[in-house]
């Protein structure tokens, strides 16, 4: 997970770098640009950017929304996750009371485990251990209840506990693979690219005509940046201004069916 230097990347150096950048190639298509016109002061063009910048801003809404779809989607995870444990949880009361004691000190474990999952943050190896812990709790609780499935009085405790942990134990598996389904880097590397060529060309052209509104060029790479951070952020749940705090707390709320 999370393994590249992009992603390591806090989103906020991220689009400050583009910032400046940009800004950075925005001078240097006025120098060229200056260039450009001194030595052919008779020569009147223009270069239009108007094309550009609707591909880039199609670019953004592009990626903007593909981002935003993979927020939805882990959150939807994580509200099944917790309703799935919480039905689970409730159909232990279906066994006698000494094997419903036993199956609620699991999902006790099984639950602290996952709000482990989602509270160690960005870490890799922490991710990962929170996960297999969840993943050793989960099998002990299906042995037992394959076990307990052999007994013919069990039957209708066996046939709701079942699915139930079926369903627990496969809601594990999607919720990682969704924190691991995050936009393409070529898309954003394309992207950082693309916004420092236009840069580029809107400094060339605004000097080629013999004047360069600094405020708006500053004001675009200031947007461009801005809609990059959210994206990005978006696309990084586990830290960042937008994250799964609120529907995590639907699994930290299992606490209370121990209390």
């Amino acid at each position: 997970m999370d393994t590249s230097i992009l992603n390591q990347t806090e989103a906020w150096i991220i689009a400050l770098l583009l910032f400046i950048l940009m800004l950075i190639s925005s001078f240097i298509g006025k120098v060229a640009g200056n260039y450009i016109r001194n030595k052919k002061p008779t020569e009147e063009k223009s270069t239009e950017t108007s094309a550009l910048i609707a591909l880039l801003f199609f670019l953004l809404a592009f990626t903007f929304s593909m981002s935003s779809d993979r927020y939805d989607s882990r959150r939807k995870i994580v509200v099944d996750e917790a309703n799935i444990i919480g039905t689970a949880i409730l159909r232990s009361d279906l066994y006698p009371d000494s094997t419903r004691a036993l199956f609620r000190k699991d999902f006790k474990d099984y639950v602290e485990t996952r709000i482990l999952y989602y509270e160690t943050g960005p870490h890799t190896k922490g991710i990962l251990r929170a996960d297999s812990l969840s993943q050793v709790i989960s099998s002990k609780l299906w042995k037992r209840a394959a076990k307990l499935a052999k007994d013919p009085n069990n039957l209708a405790a066996t046939q709701q506990m079942i699915p139930a942990l079926n369903d627990m134990i496969d809601v594990t598996t999607s919720r990682l693979s969704g924190e691991k389904a995050k936009v393409p880097e070529s898309i954003l590397v394309m992207l950082f690219f693309l916004s420092m060529i236009i840069a580029f060309y809107g400094g060339y052209s605004e000097e080629r005509k013999g004047r360069v509104d600094w405020i708006v060029q500053v004001g675009f790479c200031l947007l461009v940046s801005l809609v990059i951070l959210f994206t990005l952020d978006l696309d990084r749940p586990r830290r960042g201004f937008v994250n799964l705090d609120m529907p995590n707390q639907t699994i930290i709320d299992l606490r209370k069916n121990f209390e």
